[in-house]
């Protein structure tokens, strides 16, 4: 039998890969997110997309400097991101208070965080307001993946990304 679902709908969508949205304000102060609602939307050329928040300060940075970076971490940043999923970067250093560690991105001003095992580097081009999320496109300019856990175009079961299924539950992925 089933069960009509009248709210979290976007549940039944879920597990999703959880990572770390990293922006920049103008001025070169970096931000950091937990995200778990992205994906790709074209392959020619690739294009992804991001849903935040609208009162989000992660918003109100990519509004600003149009551009993001999507970083893929293992199980073994869980706490990290944990940490970014629940304070604002508005008024505190997440970078610090989570104790990770930037690292220079390809193409973008937004850096990366150092021992992820992938990045998307994607530039701004356009706003769709979604409810009570932007959702924001971003043309891939750079992406890399480390080859110990991402082989033949698939993440390996080794990689052991963490996947969001509701509030702090998260699971991993296992071939």
């Amino acid at each position: 039998m089933l069960k009509q679902i009248k709210s979290d709908i976007y549940h039944l969508m879920h597990p999703k890969m959880a990572f770390f949205l990293t922006s920049i304000s103008k001025d070169g102060k970096p931000n950091v997110m937990a995200c778990a609602w992205a994906t790709p939307v074209s392959e020619e050329p690739p294009i992804m997309v991001v849903c935040v928040s609208k009162e989000s300060y992660t918003a109100e940075l990519i509004k600003q400097t149009k551009e993001f970076a999507i970083n893929i971490p293992t199980k073994n940043l869980l706490k990290p991101l944990m940490i970014c999923g629940k304070t604002s970067g508005r008024n505190t250093d997440k970078f610090l208070k989570a104790k990770l560690k930037q690292i220079k991105s390809n193409s973008l001003k937004t850096p990366l965080i150092d021992g992820c095992i992938g990045y998307i580097e994607c530039k701004l081009f356009k706003v769709v307001d979604a409810g009570e999320c932007y959702a924001f496109l971003g043309n891939v300019v750079h992406a890399s993946a480390d080859n110990r856990f991402f082989k033949k175009n698939a993440w390996t079961e080794d990689s052991e990304i963490p996947l969001h299924l509701s509030g702090a539950k998260m699971v991993y992925f296992k071939e």
